[in-house]
């Protein structure tokens, strides 16, 4: 074996020498035009040519014409630069631009104020772009509110131009460290385009009492603030009982105010997602014993870095395993992470057994033969739930038209399963029917009528799944959501004849003074019968009324329509886009429907931002501040930046700025 020279370094990898080798690294050209040049090689080895990688012009490289031409040739070319970044040719540095962006790289990435002072961050600033001034970490929260006032603005105006209604989802949150009430509140809207579109427009801490009257209140006021008080559809909550309260006054407030549609009838949606946790933690209840086992199992195994080693390198030299997929721990309050963490459970039972047999300490965790049946058999049953509820927590897509058949689902499913050979399903299966029963007794008729404007269901699709359930009174429901859909058609027909007739009266009053005056001057031929009855507005009135016998609605005429395929994959939204023209009234009820969402996902998720905004080293940021990072990081998010591409577009937007510096 040849020995290695003493001269050649030996490769090291002990925490510190493993860097040198960036540090050494070595260019064969030091100019730095060779960034943004190629060198091309020619037939006449003395010739050398250089291409520009932008424009592709081609130089002369020889050495002894140096490199100056190529310099002067890069300051004049126009290269193409990232989004909100001049081009060299146009380049001025602009430090209101520099500190907007580092106001969206703190807001996105949830960042410490602190940071802009840290030696760290000025120095790349000051490589980057020597005439940017380092500013405070007080001077990065009046940028950052400033610039969540401007975008405020922005929003809001988008929001009164918006042609439908809007819908709201309103949740609280207890932060652990500040130990405030937050209220988030977040609207939806299909826009002009139809496009689903949502936003947060309230985190803000409340104050004492947390009472329907105290929420209520505030409520009112935010919607006032951004001047949509006549502009809501429908509300959507959960089932705390201050809630009721809340919807009760508001519902009183909005009816003076003459805001809103059929006195009410359709104003609050409860939260499904939030109605079927309940419905599943009931029948869990009952399953304890076996669910508790695996839980402490996994918590013991999970507990020890050790014990988490050894479980997965058994599982997966001993039994083949793809250990990518990890033991899941459930969280008390959402059922569904119990379902994943049976499902993980039986997808390493034999490595749980395995681990039984020779951990002494695990052996009281180990299930029997039985228990894993029983365990197999729940899985299988709460698979159905799992799915329903991934539907209805969709935020991306509409989801008040797929209501009906999630539930009719969750109900034939209960219906079927209570005849089930296995009786500790059985007592599960009833505890769950008493909760459905209390929330879902009767289908929603807001969201039963979202789902007959789904060209996929329409009334067959309800009248089949009524028929499953209830038989030859299947046809007593039914009636109920189509008697409930054409009194909220009717209310956008009105609406719609309103504002047509007050644009058309607007336009047109000087030419019917034209019109009547002509009349009167030449209509002396005209039968005068006095004034003591004029029958002619009677008369309008019935002809308008004998026409509306007689023509179908465009409800009526939509639903004798076939329907689509039932699992036919389509965007319902694009479906009502390109059907505005033949049903207009329809389309604009539609529109408002399908905003709906029929959970408080959207507000939730708000939380899991306010936890990372507000941490133990920031729990003495003021509320406004709050609000505006909160808000303002929703509303990047529909600008397309999020926490990983945000890091992205500061760093190109920093490194693009550094490369000009050296081209300048």
């Amino acid at each position: 074996m040849t020995m290695a020279s003493s001269n050649t370094p030996i490769p090291v990898d002990d925490g510190f020498n493993e860097y040198e080798s960036a540090i050494k690294r070595q260019k064969s050209t030091t100019s730095k035009v060779w960034d943004e040049m190629t060198k091309l090689e020619c037939e006449n080895k003395n010739e050398l040519k250089a291409q520009c990688n932008h424009c592709k012009t081609i130089f002369s490289a020889k050495s002894s014409s140096g490199t100056s031409h190529l310099r002067h040739h890069l300051n004049s070319c126009i290269q193409p630069s990232p989004e909100g970044v001049p081009s060299i040719k146009n380049y001025k540095f602009d430090a209101d631009e520099c500190r907007k962006a580092i106001s969206t790289f703190l807001v996105c990435g949830k960042h410490s104020f602190r940071i802009v002072e840290e030696p760290g961050f000025r120095y790349m600033m000051r490589i980057a772009s020597p005439n940017f001034k380092n500013i405070s970490r007080y001077t990065a929260v009046r940028d950052v509110l400033m610039y969540y006032a401007k975008e405020r603005d922005r929003v809001k105006e988008e929001l009164a131009k918006e042609p439908g209604l809007i819908c709201l989802t309103s949740d609280n949150w207890n932060s652990e460290h500040t130990n405030d009430e937050y209220i988030c509140v977040t609207d939806h809207w299909v826009d002009k385009d139809w496009k689903l579109q949502k936003r947060i427009i309230r985190f803000r801490a409340l104050f004492p009492p947390y009472d329907g009257l105290n929420i209520e209140d505030e409520l009112v006021l935010c919607l006032s603030q951004w001047g949509i008080d006549k502009k809501i559809f429908s509300t959507i909550l959960d089932n705390a009982f201050y809630n009721d309260v809340m919807v009760s006054c508001l519902k009183n407030r909005f009816r003076a105010n003459r805001a809103i549609l059929c006195d009410g009838a359709f104003f609050q949606v409860r939260c499904c997602a939030h109605i079927l946790n309940l419905i599943v933690k009931a029948g869990l209840e009952l399953a304890d014993d076996v669910v508790g086992k695996i839980q402490n199992g996994i918590r013991y195994i999970k507990k020890s870095g050790i014990r988490r080693k050894r479980f997965y390198d058994v599982a997966d030299k001993s039994f083949h395993l793809n250990v990518t997929k990890k033991l899941r721990q459930d969280v008390c309050v959402r059922w569904n992470s119990t379902y994943l963490m049976l499902e993980s459970s039986l997808y390493y039972k034999d490595v749980l057994d395995y681990l039984g047999q020779r951990d002494k300490d695990y052996q009281m965790f180990v299930l029997s033969d039985d228990e894993w049946r029983n365990v197999t058999i729940i899985c299988k049953f709460l698979k159905v739930f799992y799915d329903v509820t991934c539907v209805f927590s969709g935020s991306n897509y509409p989801t008040a038209n797929l209501y009906f058949r999630g539930v009719w689902k969750v109900h034939k499913f209960l219906l079927d399963t209570v005849k089930s050979p296995y009786s500790f399903l059985t007592a599960m299966v009833k505890q769950m029917q008493e909760k459905f029963n209390k929330y879902w007794a009767e289908y929603s008729l807001i969201l039963s009528c979202a789902t007959i404007l789904d060209p996929r269901y329409k009334l067959n699709y309800v009248q089949y799944c009524f028929n499953t359930i209830y038989g030859v009174h299947a046809s007593d429901f039914v009636e109920t959501i189509l008697s409930n859909l054409r009194l909220l058609f009717d209310e956008y027909v009105k609406k719609s004849k309103s504002t047509s007739s007050s644009l058309a009266g607007s336009s047109n009053v000087s030419d019917k003074n034209l019109v009547d005056s002509g009349l009167d001057e030449h209509n002396d031929n005209s039968a005068d019968f006095g004034e003591y009855f004029d029958e002619s507005d009677d008369y309008k009135r019935y002809l308008n009324e004998s026409s509306t016998r007689s023509e179908k609605s465009q409800l009526d005429i939509y639903l004798e329509e076939p329907e689509l395929k039932l699992n036919s994959q389509i965007d319902v939204l694009d479906y009502w886009s390109k059907s505005s023209v033949r049903y207009n009234e329809l389309s604009l009820l539609a529109r408002d429907l399908l905003a709906i969402p029929i959970s408080t996902v959207a507000s939730e998720s708000a939380f899991s931002m306010g936890k990372k905004v507000i941490t133990p080293l920031r729990s003495s940021l003021k509320p406004k501040t709050i609000q505006a990072v909160v808000c303002l990081g929703d509303w990047m998010r529909v600008k397309g930046f999020s926490a990983g591409n945000c890091y992205s577009h500061f760093i190109v937007r920093i490194l693009y700025y550094f490369f000009i510096n050296l081209i300048i």
